[in-house]
């Protein structure tokens, strides 16, 4: 997974969505569902330190555990 030191703040509504913030931080992209073209996407910021990922050994599956911080 490619990271980038820091959030690309050109537009200010783009924001992490798990906390909501521009904070300076380890940014990685990840791509939204249902906007793939070949090998193209559309993708969301996400601060490295917000992702909380789980691997399910039953299911075979990771998942993301967001615990959103209280406003």
């Amino acid at each position: 997974m490619r990271t980038f030191k820091k959030m690309n703040k050109s537009v200010p509504e783009d924001v992490c969505p798990i906390c909501n913030t521009q904070d300076e931080g380890e940014v990685v992209l990840i791509g939204i569902a249902g906007t793939q073209e070949d090998r193209l996407c559309e993708a969301k910021q996400f601060h490295l330190r917000c992702i909380d990922l789980w691997y399910d050994r039953k299911c075979n599956i990771i998942y993301q555990q967001i615990k959103r911080k209280e406003q």
